[in-house]
């Protein structure tokens, strides 16, 4: 009976010590789990779930975008079957020039979407220094259009005459009707005619065949330009011959008829009257350019930072 009593006694209290003991039990566990998740814990990580995960969606945002226009762009050129044989012959042909753009975005897209996720130092090395080269790239041809249009001897004293490229893309203009499609969506947008920077554009179509004023042109657009250069008023059809006979020596009342400055210059007067804006808009584009390069700077300096402490 004394021994009963004595192993009830025992019980009693080790279930006492065992509920005395069930506090400190519970704070150890909420403070190695605290330490586990916390900023001074041993195995907290530097690397920044936010910073991750948002390298890694926005990525995937272009990734899939840069996948769909560049399929799009790569169909279209293969039902075409075009083979393009020059350059002035690729930048005027949008199914080319967007299945570049849509390829390299897929590509930087690709590697800094796997970086981020994987957490790979050297993915999102090789993604940072692409996007700086796109950025100083971005930066030289900034600095390029405002030579051309106002230190203008600056490019001839180097032998760059941008004008001669595009007079090619006149030559070619009834061979191709990629670039003359492109040429009339152009004339029509900018309200200009021909592709010089001055105010007598229009007659750069002496350089078409089918448009000069030869003895030898037995074309009916003889002496013309095409209708894209014509001044239509808002509600009038199109009258596909408005630039009939403009280029005639003795042709009056041209600059009623059609738009006489070349599109390089409308487009100097576009950016001029619009400087706040394309300057606003510009400059918004490099910063969401470096701030996508600071996103995986970063988060290349977490996971080093993490990397140092399996060492």
């Amino acid at each position: 009976m004394t021994s009963h009593s004595q192993r009830n006694h025992n019980r009693t209290r080790q279930h006492g010590n065992s509920l005395r003991r069930a506090p400190a039990r519970i704070q150890n566990s909420i403070t190695h789990s605290l330490r586990r998740r916390g900023v001074h814990g041993q195995d907290y990580s530097p690397i920044n779930p936010f910073v991750k995960y948002l390298l890694f969606f926005i990525n995937m945002g272009f990734l899939l975008a840069g996948a769909a226009v560049a399929s799009a762009c790569i169909y279209i050129l293969v039902e075409k079957d075009k083979a393009i044989t020059s350059f002035i012959e690729f930048l005027f042909d949008p199914a080319c020039l967007f299945t570049l753009i849509g390829l390299v975005a897929f590509v930087v897209a690709v590697v800094g979407a796997y970086g981020a996720l994987r957490e790979n130092i050297t993915c999102l090395k090789i993604y940072h220094y692409i996007l700086s080269i796109i950025l100083l790239l971005e930066i030289l041809a900034i600095i390029f259009v405002v030579i051309f249009y106002f230190k203008e001897e600056a490019l001839a004293d180097i032998g760059l005459y941008p004008e001669d490229s595009f007079e090619d893309a006149i030559i070619k203009y009834r061979d191709d009707p990629d670039m003359q499609n492109f040429i009339d969506n152009m004339q029509d947008a900018l309200s200009c005619c021909g592709s010089s920077n001055n105010d007598e554009g229009y007659k750069q179509w002496e350089a078409n065949r089918y448009f000069n004023c030869s003895s030898e042109n037995d074309s009916s657009e003889k002496c013309s330009v095409p209708f894209s250069c014509c001044r239509i008023g808002e509600g009038d059809q199109i009258n596909y011959r408005c630039g009939a006979g403009v280029l005639k020596p003795q042709a009056t009342g041209v600059e009623d008829k059609i738009y006489t400055r070349g599109c390089l210059k409308a487009l100097k007067v576009i950016l001029t009257d619009n400087i706040w804006y394309v300057g606003g808009g510009t400059i918004l584009f490099f910063f969401l350019q470096i701030f996508f390069i600071c996103l995986a700077k970063a988060l290349v300096a977490q996971i080093e930072e993490q990397m140092s402490k399996w060492k």
